[in-house]
């Protein structure tokens, strides 16, 4: 059986890579008047832009480790109860903003406001009110993925299964031009999850081959996909240099949580970075917008290098609001209306089919 204790380290993880982004789009944003009012410091900026794929690999590691043994309802009502508040939340606050006016250059429609709140404006084919959101809508696909592997029973072997399925689909939906495989397989983010559920499996079972395997080929397959997108580093140190990085950040992020797999950061255990971890979704729902908004009215009378560390506190700040009046009281309120709304019927099974 897993150590049932709360693994913080996750927390860190999951901060450092939420703050990895939020440096990442302060430090090469054009609203300080250029795109290198940071040069020295965007040469490691930069790098944030892989945050999120660190924030993938854990998710896969969470989800299936906070879906194991559950049923399907309640591995629902628990995702919908820890992702909506604070997303409704950004989208009121947000669209609130755009439509005085305010940080965007796009006052949001109705229509594009109430698709927003649903968190499903990506398979309506409509714009994400937040550029950040675009990484809520493969993260959704996955939660639909693993409820129906709930429902039909979390096993090793049938993970194992899974998981080779799922590699399967992923190499063969490009080749077959499949629109619908795609949808499912979610390709940018697969390689992550993958990785991400195999480290589970070495983390409550041991390390065996077919884990590994997982492992391995999840990270190759994520570093053939950084080094196709032309990365930013490559343009910036020159190709083989530029290479280097890259595949070394994504090595980076996969030997971190290989080591949390195996319990080698265990000891990083503090209780605090349970608050940590709690800030790191609204910080990433909130941060892009309202952080453009305060450089705007910051960088003039404080200078670039003052307002990035004051902005980057206030950004903490909302986070911490959010999480303290939005997240706190509402997530468990939300979650015991969905449980009740699963026993609604009292429990009865109809027999015969």
């Amino acid at each position: 059986m897993p150590d049932s204790r709360r693994l913080r380290v996750l927390d860190l993880l999951r901060f450092c890579a939420a703050l990895a982004v939020v440096l990442f789009h302060y430090g090469e944003t054009r609203a300080w008047g250029s795109t290198h009012a940071f040069p020295k410091l965007s040469a490691v900026t930069m790098f944030g832009v892989y945050g999120v794929r660190l924030f993938f690999i854990i998710s896969g590691f969470v989800i299936l480790m906070s879906a194991w043994g559950r049923r399907p309802g309640e591995f629902a009502s628990s995702r919908i109860a820890r992702l909506y508040p604070a997303y409704w939340a950004s989208v009121l606050v947000l669209g609130a903003l755009a439509v005085a006016g305010l940080i965007t250059d796009h006052r949001p429609t109705l229509s594009e406001l109430l698709a927003n709140l649903t968190m499903l404006q990506h398979g309506l084919r409509i714009r994400d009110l937040e550029i950040v959101y675009w990484t809520l809508w493969p993260e959704l696909v996955f939660y639909v993925v693993i409820a129906c592997f709930v429902a039909i029973g979390i096993t090793y072997r049938r993970c194992l299964a899974f998981l080779g399925g799922w590699l399967f689909l992923l190499v063969i939906a490009e080749r077959v031009n499949a629109d619908l495989i795609q949808a499912v397989v979610i390709p940018f983010s697969a390689p992550y999850f993958i990785a991400g559920m195999a480290l589970f499996l070495i983390h409550r079972f041991g390390g065996s081959m077919f884990p590994w395997l997982f492992v391995g080929v999840g990270w190759a397959l994520g570093v053939i996909q950084a080094l196709k997108e032309t990365p930013t580093a490559v343009q910036r140190f020159g190709d083989a240099l530029g290479s280097a990085l890259v595949v070394g950040v994504v090595s980076l992020i996969f030997l971190v949580m290989i080591l949390v797999a195996l319990g080698t950061l265990d000891w990083v255990d503090w209780r605090w970075l349970t608050t940590l971890g709690a800030l790191t979704y609204p910080l990433y729902l909130f941060h892009h917008h309202v952080g453009f908004l305060l450089i705007g009215w910051l960088r003039g009378p404080l200078g670039n290098w003052v307002a990035l560390p004051v902005i980057v506190l206030i950004a903490l700040g909302v986070a911490y609001a959010v999480h303290r009046f939005v997240e706190a009281p509402l997530q468990p309120r939300l979650r015991a209306a969905l449980d009740r709304s699963l026993r609604a019927d009292g429990g009865y099974f109809p027999r015969g089919g």
